[in-house]
């Protein structure tokens, strides 16, 4: 039941990313390279006619959801997508 629930939220986010590539948009989510405490960076790219330009990046997030997350809501309100 528990890896049911797990695949279904990842292939909600892998959907999520389709639609925002669609649109010429592409997030990275990377970690930093401290452990203690874990943090991880969101970075926000956008395609161009020469290639993917950084839009936007933020750092200090606790887990990949959440800077996942981010990046998502800041796609939706800047972009309306």
């Amino acid at each position: 039941m528990k890896i049911r629930k797990i695949q279904q939220y990842i292939m909600s986010e892998i959907d999520k990313l389709h639609v925002i590539l669609k649109r010429g948009y592409w997030v990275q989510v990377s970690p930093l390279s401290r452990l203690d405490p874990e943090n991880w960076i969101a970075a926000i790219y956008k395609r161009g006619k020469k290639g993917w330009t950084t839009q936007d990046c933020k750092m200090e997030f606790s887990t990949p959801k959440e800077a996942y997350d981010w990046a998502f809501d800041y796609i939706n309100q800047k972009y309306d997508i």
